[in-house]
């Protein structure tokens, strides 16, 4: 029983921590309600950085820096966090 319990908790362990790579001008979508009332939110993005030269610069911008920031924002105003999915494939940002 211990074996096997152990195991499931590595693979999810490994599941959890499995970066997916999403590609360049995908959308972000989130949502979010106010606990306790009808008031909802949706919030979505797409971000594109050129890179001619084919190298991340100082001045990369990723996603992930996006979405912890709306989510950072939305959480200051009263707000739970907020959970980015990507598409493809709908899997969480953040």
């Amino acid at each position: 029983m211990f074996a096997s319990t152990s195991a499931a908790d590595a693979a999810e362990a490994d599941s959890a921590t499995t970066t997916v790579e999403f590609m360049e001008g995908s959308e972000f979508r989130a949502d979010a309600r106010m606990s306790e009332s009808d008031v909802m939110m949706d919030v979505s993005f797409k971000l594109r950085v050129d890179k001619p030269n084919g190298y991340p610069s100082a001045q990369d911008i990723t996603p992930l820096e996006v979405a912890e920031a709306l989510s950072a924002l939305a959480q200051s105003k009263g707000w739970p966090p907020l959970t980015f999915y990507g598409t493809p494939p709908p899997v969480a940002l953040n």
